[in-house]
């Protein structure tokens, strides 16, 4: 059986600074991997390219066996179907309710009525911010937001969830928060999980744990 995601020979250079450097990497279904490196290792380079949000300088990505799409509309439909993205600021919509940002994909994809709001409000459920929905991002705490963007990424059932440095101004109660919602959304929504962090604890209940040095893995 293919790997969810399957990245071999990774290369990726910004001007003359190399940033990955022959990076392989593979991930399973239900699987949660954390990469771990100090800033400028490489972290975000790499899930960027798992996100096909950047195109590797050398190398191949394959989504369940299959290349991943180069560009236009075929990367991004492959991005809105496939792959959930949370961030270490939640970039959330300013003027949409909390609602409303978390069916913006599922309305990016043409879902619109009363099934994608059904299932918005049973993740919300899920995840404890029923209550918010029709509050604007100002008007929610720091970790409703990030409630509210996990859920974002999951309204189109993707396979596989990306966090880049979800738990970067995090402190440790809230990091052990953002794992239990990681958790919850693995267990219950069976995605994989490839969380980029400094969080040595976040790290540590991962099934795997990968360290990124010089754009190499140690």
């Amino acid at each position: 059986m293919s790997h969810l995601i399957e990245a071999q020979n990774l290369h990726k250079s910004y001007g003359s600074l190399q940033v990955l450097q022959g990076i392989d990497f593979s991930l399973n279904s239900s699987e949660f991997v954390a990469i771990t490196g100090a800033s400028g290792s490489g972290k975000s380079t790499l899930l960027h390219l798992l996100a096909g949000l950047d195109q590797p300088d050398q190398g191949q990505l394959a989504f369940e066996g299959l290349p991943y799409p180069q560009s236009g509309k075929a990367l991004d439909l492959f991005r809105n179907q496939s792959l959930g993205l949370v961030f270490q600021f939640h970039h959330l919509m300013p003027e949409l309710t909390a609602l409303e940002n978390i069916l913006l994909p599922a309305m990016i994809a043409g879902n619109y009525g009363t099934k994608p709001e059904a299932h918005a409000r049973a993740i919300a459920e899920r995840l404890d911010v029923a209550d918010r929905l029709n509050h604007r991002p100002d008007e929610l705490s720091g970790g409703e937001q990030q409630r509210i963007a996990i859920a974002r990424a999951l309204i189109n059932q993707p396979k596989v969830l990306l966090a880049d440095e979800p738990s970067g101004n995090l402190d440790r109660g809230r990091s052990e928060e953002l794992y239990r919602l990681l958790d919850e959304s693995r267990k219950v929504w069976n995605v994989a999980i490839v969380v980029a962090t400094h969080s040595d604890w976040l790290a540590s209940k991962a099934d795997r744990r990968l360290h990124l040095q010089d754009g190499q893995w140690t």
